[in-house]
């Protein structure tokens, strides 16, 4: 996953002083402690996340105050919000009043863990800080989309817009993410830029013109903009073959995952006439799936999808 600018193996190591006994481990030498470490630090900011998807749309600090129980208000100790595994000691009820917590908070801090184990395990393979900071970056903006958008059908801007500036910082700085790895004239980080740029406005610019015309067609808003934002983010992280990617590859996922609710509401409607209409009348949040496939693409899927835009070398200019 990481072919790009290497990093040296020697600065992967860990020193401590434990009761007067100065300890030192290469990481290096131990990947799957290395892995653990990345699982760790993930589920970590997987449980920051849960208090930011929980308070941003509300505009709500995610500072202060400190985290509590959002039934009874009562504070939540620190020995209850180990990330993950809080979740399953306490087996999904709060301790203060015995309601229910939500799946998804195990769900934001089990994935972005398993996201950044897996990061931090293709970082020892193959050593790129560059690839390693915004795999880690993308896989928190993306998971924190899909829990956002599927329960407010809002994406903050924090996330779309502050996620592509993000992008393209780590792209200027770090050209290995675009894939340029040397350039005769040591324009790496200009060209880097370019392809980052052009990602942002054709994820944006595409979808921009596929909803408008679904709007027309349709007579009604068939996109937020909210969307066409987060294609920018993604089109930033993956260059615009990932964006093109995740719009098309979302909308099947996004039937994939559908098809079956729609055909069980058919099913329903015999029974009540009102119920198919009512379905087919939702809004339905686009963003998770967007998410979804940047992040298939981001992960692995772009050594398959890539090879299916070598026709436009054919065309002229």
């Amino acid at each position: 996953m990481f072919p790009r600018m290497l990093w040296p193996r020697q600065l992967i190591h860990l020193r401590t002083d434990f009761f007067g006994l100065e300890m030192e481990i290469n990481l290096s030498s131990h990947p799957l402690l290395f892995t653990l470490l990345g699982f760790l630090l993930g589920a970590c900011l997987g449980s920051f996340l849960n208090v930011v998807v929980t308070r941003a749309p509300k505009g709500i600090s995610v500072i202060r105050p400190a985290s509590r129980c959002p039934h009874c208000s009562v504070l939540i100790p620190w020995t209850l919000n180990f990330p993950v595994f809080g979740w399953i000691f306490l087996r999904g009820r709060t301790k203060c009043c015995a309601n229910k917590i939500p799946l998804r908070y195990l769900g934001v801090e089990l994935f972005t863990g398993l996201a950044f184990g897996w990061s931090f395990h293709c970082f020892h393979v193959q050593p790129d800080l560059g690839m390693l900071l915004a795999s880690c970056a993308f896989a928190w903006l993306m998971i924190g989309v899909v829990a956002v958008d599927a329960e407010t059908m809002l994406i903050p801007d924090r996330f779309s817009i502050g996620g592509t500036f993000v992008g393209l910082g780590l792209c200027l700085y770090f050209p290995s993410i675009q894939g340029v790895v040397f350039h005769s004239f040591g324009a790496e980080r200009m060209l880097s830029a370019i392809q980052c740029l052009l990602g942002i406005l054709v994820g944006s610019g595409l979808l921009y013109w596929i909803g408008a015309l679904a709007s027309r067609v349709f007579g009604r808003e068939a996109l937020g903009e909210g969307d066409i934002k987060l294609l920018g983010c993604v089109g930033a992280f993956c260059g615009w073959k990932g964006a093109v990617f995740s719009i098309f590859g979302g909308s099947l996922l996004g039937c994939l995952l559908l098809l079956p609710c729609l055909l069980a509401q058919h099913l329903k409607s015999k029974k009540n006439s009102s119920a198919e209409d009512k379905f087919l009348g939702m809004e339905i949040p686009f963003g998770p799936y967007l998410s979804l496939a940047g992040i298939g693409y981001f992960f692995g899927l772009r050594e398959w999808v890539d090879p299916w835009f070598k026709w436009l070398e054919y065309f002229p200019g």
